[in-house]
């Protein structure tokens, strides 16, 4: 690894833009979409969170 760079920093800016970009096609007030890009944001990001677990549990105990 080159000076400590992960790809894995870049997820986190992933979610963002991916998030609002989805909003923005749905709403046109501002509002709605920092309302609709935080819920993908949480949707998204608990789901990877479940995804990384379910994955860390089987190599470990499997």
């Amino acid at each position: 690894m080159l000076l400590g760079v992960s790809i894995y920093w870049d997820l986190p800016v992933l979610l963002v833009v991916v998030s609002f970009v989805y909003a923005a096609t749905r709403h046109d007030r501002w509002d709605k979409i920092v309302h609709e890009a935080l819920g993908w944001g949480l949707r998204i990001a608990l789901f990877l969170t479940g995804i990384g677990s379910g994955l860390y549990l089987l190599s470990t105990y499997l």
